[in-house]
């Protein structure tokens, strides 16, 4: 009889909800820098890379309309970006720093036109997305998800038998 211990491997990896926001200045510059943060955390989470794409789209729609129509695109404005990562679900708000309502226009695009489309292409490519309120203001939000790896997510796999 021998009283070797078998090498197990690893749990998997446990995901939990992670949440996480930074402020931009209200600059043009300031929606690639959005695009970059978000960039950097979603290839922390494993955001797969079809997703992380169409996030970042929908975060540069986003970001740019609070520069165009609200206070964060004017004298000193600014605006916040905040993502939740859980198990096969990403969402991404944008708020105005100033905490005023967004005002956009509802007519359809002149179909020459080179702007007017944003809200279409979020409509289109999220799971969800719409308006939020939150105690410091309304935003934006758009929700993406993703099928996960079968077992990556469940709990901790069983300690493995001794060798015989």
């Amino acid at each position: 009889m021998t009283y070797a211990i078998a090498p197990t491997s690893p749990p998997p990896r446990r995901f939990r909800v992670r949440r996480c926001s930074f402020r931009f200045d209200g600059r043009p510059p300031s929606v690639k820098a959005a695009r970059g943060w978000l960039d950097v955390r979603m290839n922390v989470a494993d955001v797969p890379e079809e997703t992380a794409d169409t996030a970042r789209l929908l975060l540069s729609e986003l970001a740019t309309n609070a520069l165009i129509h609200t206070a964060s695109g004017h004298d000193g404005g600014a605006f916040y970006v905040r993502a939740y990562f859980s198990p096969g679900r990403l969402r991404v708000e944008v708020r105005d720093a100033g905490g005023a309502p967004p005002s956009f226009p509802v007519a359809a695009p002149d179909p020459d036109a080179e702007r007017g489309r944003g809200l279409l292409l979020v409509s289109v490519l999220a799971d969800r997305w719409g308006r939020f309120e939150s105690g410091r203001g309304p935003g934006m939000f758009f929700e993406l998800r993703w099928a996960t790896q079968p077992g990556r997510d469940s709990a901790p796999a069983p300690m493995a038998e001794s060798l015989r």
